[in-house]
């Protein structure tokens, strides 16, 4: 059998281009005197999240992008944060907000409720993804997006093909599966959303022409659970034991990576691909939301 010539997608020139286009969008609003602002909402001091609230900010620094980090306290309980969400929903100069998760124990998932949904700029609140579901104009999650977006760039189309995705989050698996299920540019394909309770897993991911791995388990996805020429797309980030590399831990995804070479017929790499689009998506968003409320100023 031949060796298949697996092609390797890379998310990291796909996010450059996507912030050089932020860039020109965010310096052109503001010299109209509408400049871009994203709250970045960190409640607790949970690690994971504020290294992500750092590298927000630090990318929005390089396209003309304010990101303001708001710190609350897990002890000040659900009602405190959802009101100072609000009053950022309010604030006429926040572009866009995100609040960071997971949040602290005992704290309602509802408070991200708070945030408007003209201003969700992540697609977090039950009332972007349920406009997400019934096919209406919203922001969606960033990692789901980053999926559609390094096929679009990568010149894979999706109509017409059957896309396996393995994981039913509400941050990927539910809202990717909405909307490549629309009748779009970006859609229009054949869905089918695996789980932990899905029976014969292969079976499913056999049969597809396209397999979304996001189920957050190591190296989950093998070889033989994947069709020869394949599109494999990894969304997962898990770390995972290495004596020998320096920091003795490493970063895998849910995809047996070097299992696909020679067999897929193209996979992202973890780190480097899904990955890498998600912060520049979400910069993106909060772009088109400031433009949205120049618009609406420009019309009042």
């Amino acid at each position: 059998m031949a060796r298949v010539d697996t092609a390797i997608l890379s998310g990291r020139p796909i996010a450059a281009a996507i912030r050089e286009e932020v860039a020109e969008r965010a310096s052109a609003l503001a010299e109209s005197g509408t400049p871009v602002r994203l709250a970045v909402v960190l409640v607790g001091d949970d690690p994971g999240s504020r290294i992500y609230s750092g590298a927000i900010r630090k990318a929005a620094s390089k396209v003309g992008v304010s990101a303001d980090l708001i710190e609350l306290s897990a002890g000040d309980g659900s009602a405190r944060v959802a009101a100072a969400v609000a009053d950022l929903s309010r604030d006429p100069s926040v572009s866009g907000i995100i609040v960071q998760r997971p949040l602290p124990e005992g704290l309602s998932p509802s408070v991200v409720d708070a945030i408007a949904p003209e201003k969700d700029v992540d697609g977090a609140t039950t009332v972007s993804l349920g406009r997400i579901v019934a096919g209406r104009e919203s922001f969606a999650p960033a990692t789901a997006l980053a999926v559609i977006e390094i096929l679009e760039r990568s010149g894979i189309p999706v109509a017409g093909k059957h896309v396996v995705i393995v994981g039913r989050s509400a941050v990927v698996g539910r809202p990717l599966a909405c909307l490549l299920l629309r009748k779009s540019a970006t859609g229009n394909a054949t869905v089918t959303v695996c789980h932990t309770g899905t029976v014969e897993l292969a079976r499913h991911t056999l049969g597809a022409d396209i397999v979304v791995a996001a189920m957050g388990r190591p190296e989950a996805i093998r070889r033989e659970m994947v069709s020869e020429g394949a599109v494999v797309v990894d969304v997962g980030v898990n770390e995972v034991d290495d004596p020998g590399s320096e920091s003795g831990r490493r970063l895998v995804g849910d995809v047996a990576f070097e299992e696909m070479l020679g067999h897929a017929g193209a996979v992202t790499p973890v780190p480097g691909g899904v990955g890498a689009l998600t912060t520049a998506i979400l910069l993106r968003n909060t772009v088109e939301a400031a433009e949205k409320m120049a618009d609406t100023k420009g019309t009042s």
